[in-house]
Order: structure tokens, then sequence, then C-alpha cells
């Protein structure tokens, strides 16, 4: 990795980069890959400045000192309420002029790990529109693209796969964060021929030291969500929230200490639904305390299972080494845990049932030794992974390099 030649590294020094993606919304495992991101950077080529292309730049400047620029510009008071009279064409005019002035500033786009091709809880003048904006405005700049370790589908809008699947088209090199990925992009048409597999970005990251824990007494962490199916559906909503409300009242009854989880703000809502503490709320305090995947990590190594309906909940509890049960909404979910030897603990978010999950986590804790060693075994491949993670971008760093 750091065998370049003279020449090659000052070319890779002169390049400007952006990392891009829906970082700054409030989502922990969208920060979490930026983080992730940045780390890769810095170990790959130090020298090379780095920027951000964000949902909310002021935080993303904050938390992580980059420059950083709004991924969409939108009319503030009475212009914004006269643009969607208009169907949105003026800001969506105003949008493309900016894409294409922003990205004249780098060498690299690269789309930064999260879920970029999906369209979950979005239309497609959402997010979708926003990925194919800007793929598009740096392809039309000459700027190249780069997809690194991206999660992909499902899309459900014919609109939203137009927009994503010549977004994906725009770039260079396309790497995915698992084969289920891959495997939906060649799908829709993607020829995925040179396209690499690695794990999820965030195990890319600093390697957290997890505690040995006590055997007892127990302690399940709990990922709290507020979740309405994949199109904010009411009905979904409400059933979910009832059994969370049932496992926690079970798992009490069974003398189980909870941990609660959650992953951004809409999350804590959801703690509204569940049963308190008579005497101690600190697990309902902590969780509202939460404003990072690493306050998350923190929380999941105190416990011996954990549950998630968030994917990052997930990938917080397996960095921590602990055995986790998935109430998934997505295939991701299933995919990432059969990557981490335990493909046997998941259930749809929209149909889960109580009794099953009660059963996951008690066949995990009658064999917990063994669970702990398979997640610990191959938690600790995926982190290996990294040094082909770091391969893979400085041969984009390269390819830009040369390019420039």
């Amino acid at each position: 990795m750091k065998s370049w030649s003279k020449c090659g590294a000052r070319r890779v020094q002169s390049i400007r980069v952006a990392l891009i993606g829906g970082f700054g919304t409030g989502n922990f495992g969208n920060d979490a890959s930026l983080d992730a991101a940045l780390q890769l950077m810095r170990r790959c080529a130090p020298d090379v400045p780095v920027e951000s292309i964000c949902h909310d730049p002021k935080i993303v400047a904050a938390r992580f000192g980059l420059r950083a620029f709004q991924m969409a510009l939108k009319p503030p008071g009475l212009l914004r309420w006269l643009d969607n009279a208009l169907l949105r064409l003026p800001s969506g005019v105003v949008n493309w002029l900016y894409s294409l002035w922003i990205v004249g500033r780098y060498d690299i786009i690269v789309w930064a790990g999260t879920g970029v091709f999906d369209d979950y809880r979005t239309g497609p003048l959402g997010f979708p529109a926003q990925v194919f904006r800007w793929s598009v405005a740096a392809r039309l700049r000459g700027r190249r693209v780069v997809c690194l370790s991206v999660g992909a589908g499902p899309i459900i809008n014919p609109l939203s796969r137009f927009f994503l699947k010549s977004a994906a088209q725009c770039a260079i090199s396309r790497s995915y964060r698992d084969t289920g990925s891959l495997d939906f992009m060649r799908s829709i048409g993607l020829d995925e021929t040179g396209s690499e597999v690695f794990p999820d970005l965030v195990f890319a990251g600093d390697v957290e030291q997890s505690p040995n824990l006590p055997r007892e007494p127990i302690k399940i962490g709990l990922g709290v969500m507020a979740y309405r199916g994949w199109r904010r559906d009411a009905t979904i909503e409400t059933s979910y929230a009832g059994k969370l409300a049932r496992f926690v009242e079970n798992a009490t009854m069974r003398g189980y200490q909870l941990e609660y989880l959650v992953a951004e703000p809409s999350d804590k809502r959801a703690l509204a639904n569940l049963p308190r503490p008579a005497a101690n709320d600190d697990p309902f305090l902590r969780a509202e305390r939460m404003e990072t995947l690493d306050d998350v990590m923190a929380t999941a190594a105190s416990c011996h299972v954990v549950i998630g309906s968030r994917f990052h909940v997930l990938i917080a509890g397996l960095k921590m080494r602990r055995p986790c049960v998935s109430i998934s909404y997505g295939p991701k979910h299933d995919l990432l845990l059969e990557a981490a030897g335990i493909p046997k603990f998941c259930q749809s978010a929209d149909e889960f049932s109580v009794d099953q999950l009660v059963s996951d986590v008690e066949q995990i804790l009658a064999d917990l030794p063994r669970y702990e060693h398979i997640v610990k075994t191959k938690v600790a491949e995926f982190e290996r992974e990294s040094g082909a993670i770091e391969a893979f971008v400085v041969r984009a760093l390269r390819q830009a390099g040369r390019a420039s």
C-alpha cells in the first residue's frame, strides 16, 4: 500500500476527493460510514485533501472537521411554496447548476458506504434523484465516480430504479457491502464483472475492544426503531411496536436486564411504546442520550445478545463480538447475519413472532460460548478484509491521479 513510485505518489497527492452520501441526517450508521471512509483515506493517502457533500454541512464540519457542501438546496419560506406550485422546476434547475459547479472542485467523487442504491422510505424525487444528479453532474464534468462498499436493493419505484441504475453506470468502479447488493444490481441490468464485495464499511473503522462479561445477570440489547414498513404503513407500525413491548414484558419476567439501543433520533420516539421499569429509568436515559454509533457500541458491549432492526445496530453488536438477532426489513440484514455465521436468527419486521424472538434469544443463551466464538471469528475476518478495501481505494486514487 505504501510502495507507490514517487511520481505516482505525487499524482495521488495532487487530487481532490469528495466523500458523498446521506451524512449529517442524524442516522448513526451513515455518519459511522463517513468516519470509516475518512480513516481509510488517512491510512491510504494522508496527504490527499478530502471534503464532503452531504445532507447537513454544519453537522459534518463540526463532527469531522471537513469542509462540506449540501447535497440539495431548498428555497426558503414563500419561495418554497412557489417552487412547489411550479412542480419544483426552479429548484431543480438551481440544484443542477449547483451540482455541476461543486463537482468541479474535485477529481473523484466517492459514494462512501450506506444503502445508496435503494428507495427505503423515499420517493424517486428524494434521495434517488440526488444520487442521479450528483453522479451525472460528475460524469458531465469529467470527474470520476466511485462506489465504495455501498448497499443496493430493493428499489420498488420504477423511476427510482432508472435514477439509481443510471447513477451506478456513471461510476468507473463499484464495490458492494454484500453479495446480495451486487446480485441485485446485476439483476437490473448492470455489468458487474469487475465489481468487488467487501464487508460493510464500518468494519474498516477502528477496531473496538469488547470486554468479557459475567454470565449473570443476563443482559439483552434491544434495538428500538420507529418502524413503519418500507412505505410507511400505520398498521405495520402499530403491530411492530406492540410486539416489541410484549417481548420486553416477556424478557423482564424471565429475569433478563434490558438495554435499549437507537440509531437515529426518530428511534427515540419509539421508547414511549415500551414498559418503563418501575424503579430504574437508566436504560431509557442511556438510549435517549445516544448520539453516535460509538454510543450504541458502548452499550452493546455490556450485553450478551443484541437484537436489532436498524442495520447498523446489528453492525454495532457484531463489532463488539456479540451474537445478534435480526428483525429485518430488507435482505441486507439476513445477508449480514449469514456472513457472521448466525443466519437462522432472522425474522421479517413486518410479521415477526414474539415467541420466535424469545426462542432465538434462549437458543443463543443456552450455547453462548459457541455463538460468541462464531461471531468473534467471523468479525475478525471482516476486519482483516479492510486491507482489500484499502487496495480498492488506492487503485481508485491512482486512476484519478493518472487522469488529472
